[in-house]
């Protein structure tokens, strides 16, 4: 680790001159899964050698401004460390890095973090100032969230997709594959409605939509967003279930409806 440390700090000395003073800047490592199934470990270094660790679901380059992208040659410590995370969740993973330079705004959404203190402590006093939660929402991340969120991380449960970003889960919920491409627009039709009912029960739950980013083909009954911190107050395969048994009866009934000629 003292190695990188000293890397990262002459890296920072080195471009410094061309840094803006009114920013902060760390040096950071980000290693993700090749797959993007599991969440993205980082280390961030400062000019005094300090150092804090995150797991969460974004990049550094997805979420905030990367400067001076480097390659760092030894990056073994860090492959290791985050193979030791993904294997505490029986997760195959397919490691891939990244280094640079990022500036504030800090925006790292973090379920664990850890590391200098002082320092950790300075960001989220920094985001609660602003009402902001990105580094700070590990404090209501209960092991019990994480495995959850880790679980299901970009994956599907049956026909339910759950996609993290930044603070919150995005969670779709997939039109059956059975279904006749005649009855599509009627299912989606519904569950639009039914969403907005489920919307209304919830007052942390909000409207969402199919992002580029979860590629998902398929078309889409419904799609909310939830907190991360909340993702285990809300029972989505029940939802879902509803969701698709009361559809199916309402498409039965269109279905039995006779015309007169």
């Amino acid at each position: 680790m003292e190695k990188l440390i000293e890397f990262a700090i002459s890296y920072l000395n080195k471009y410094k001159s061309f840094l803006a003073d009114e920013f902060q800047h760390f040096f950071f490592g980000a290693v993700y899964d090749g797959e993007d199934k599991f969440p993205v470990y980082c280390i961030f270094i400062d000019e005094e050698g300090r150092v804090f660790e995150t797991l969460g679901p974004d990049k550094p380059g997805k979420v905030m401004s990367v400067l001076y992208p480097t390659y760092y040659n030894d990056p073994d410590i860090l492959l290791k460390k985050y193979t030791e995370l993904s294997k505490q969740y029986n997760k195959i993973i397919q490691p891939d890095t990244a280094f640079g330079i990022v500036q504030s705004p800090f925006k790292i959404t973090s379920y664990r973090v850890w590391g200098n203190e002082r320092l950790i402590k300075k960001l989220i006093f920094s985001e609660k100032l602003k009402g902001e939660e990105y580094i700070s929402l590990y404090q209501s991340i209960t092991d019990e969230k994480l495995k959850f969120i880790i679980e299901h991380y970009k994956q599907w449960d049956d026909d339910i997709f759950y996609f993290p970003y930044l603070k919150d889960i995005h969670v779709l919920f997939k039109v059956p594959d059975h279904i006749s491409s005649s009855e599509v627009s009627i299912y989606i039709e519904i569950g639009r409605i039914l969403k907005e009912k489920v919307l209304r029960g919830y007052n942390f739950l909000e409207n969402s939509y199919k992002l580029p980013e979860m590629k998902v083909k398929a078309p889409a009954l419904a799609v909310f967003k939830t907190p991360a911190d909340r993702i285990l107050d809300i029972d989505f395969k029940s939802i879902y279930d509803q969701f698709i048994k009361k559809t199916a009866k309402i498409v039965d009934q269109i279905n039995e409806i006779k015309i007169e000629l």
